[in-house]
């Protein structure tokens, strides 16, 4: 069955429950459809180099950090990421030789999370072509209409919460 089939099945279910706005219900998925196309480009173009966007994101933040060592708690904090998805994201960067874990020198119960010299040479590798494609795409759309998404997107963000809250 289609994603369009689907679609086509859920509008009836909503139409049969009478109480949905039929178009609003479509844009909504078709937002979240987007959403999910672009994220699924964006996984599959840093497949290649074995890596995935949450581990990109945890390398930036560590690259750009002053003092270049964080706290599994804070890298959580700053990507969004539980702390037992951290851990795991940071046992994958173990492996690949990119990060490295040890004692927090004033805290025994915590541990400082930082690049090692191939992390840093592959982040540092990396980050230019990053930023390079962001802005290439960001140059497709012009100052208003990112204005308008960047609006639209920390409106819908605010009422997920909300919603989600309940």
């Amino acid at each position: 069955m289609s994603r369009e089939q689907i679609l086509e099945h859920i509008v009836a279910y909503a139409r049969s429950h009478g109480q949905y706005d039929i178009s609003l219900l479509r844009d909504g998925f078709e937002l979240m459809h987007l959403h999910r196309m672009i994220e699924q480009l964006s996984e599959e173009n840093l497949a290649d180099r074995g890596i995935n966007l949450r581990l990109v994101e945890i390398l930036e933040c560590l690259y750009h950090h002053p003092a270049g060592v964080m706290t599994p708690a804070d890298l959580s904090d700053e990507v969004n990421l539980s702390r037992s998805a951290m851990t795991s994201a940071l046992d994958s960067l173990e492996k690949l030789g990119y990060a490295q874990r040890r004692p927090h020198p004033c805290d025994r119960r915590m541990f400082e999370v930082s690049l090692t010299d191939t992390g840093r040479s592959f982040t540092a590798e990396l980050l230019p072509d990053r930023y390079a494609k962001f802005i290439r795409i960001m140059k497709e759309t012009g100052e208003e209409e990112r204005t308008l998404l960047l609006r639209t997107y920390r409106k819908i963000f605010k009422v997920l919460q909300t919603e989600l809250a309940k």
